[in-house]
């Protein structure tokens, strides 16, 4: 009886973790109300995994099938960074700037959506809706773009 005990107090605090988690991570007007991160769903959708850091993004797929992409991104910075989504054919990193960052909009460019600055240590989520295209995910403050913080991202 106690080891049945143990598993479902076990079972009852993860899943209470991980709609804690999906929660407090989602980015401003992103994510649906109510939308959380359950054991059915880790199977649907594009789930991609980023670090957003000086002077590097990177993301674990850098594709994804086109629909419903959820980016889960962590600041291992240890100042504020952005994150955003870039529709365009332009090469990796070579996004005409405008002084220090790129205008928004521009030229052969679409910011879809964008995590705003957030600080160093956290994590936030941005749930998107993609289509078939070439990408860029970048952070656009002033001087970061310049010095590295972009990756090529590809949507089939």
């Amino acid at each position: 009886m106690n080891k049945l005990k143990k598993v479902l107090c076990c079972g009852i605090l993860s899943l209470s973790a991980t709609s804690c988690a999906a929660d407090m991570n989602d980015a401003a007007g992103s994510q649906p109300e109510g939308d959380t991160m359950s054991e059915g769903s880790a199977t649907e959708g594009n789930f991609v995994s980023g670090v957003v850091k000086e002077w590097n993004v990177s993301v674990t797929p850098n594709t994804a099938t086109a629909g419903e992409v959820k980016f889960t991104i962590k600041n291992e910075g240890t100042i504020g960074h952005e994150f955003l989504v870039v529709k365009t054919d332009i090469l990796d990193g070579q996004i005409q700037l405008d002084g220090d960052h790129f205008s928004e909009p521009s030229p052969g460019l679409e910011v879809i959506d964008e995590i705003g600055e957030f600080p160093a240590g956290s994590t936030e989520l941005l749930v998107l809706s993609l289509e078939a295209g070439n990408y860029q995910l970048v952070c656009n403050l002033p001087g970061h773009y310049a010095a590295g913080m972009h990756t090529s991202f590809v949507v089939r």
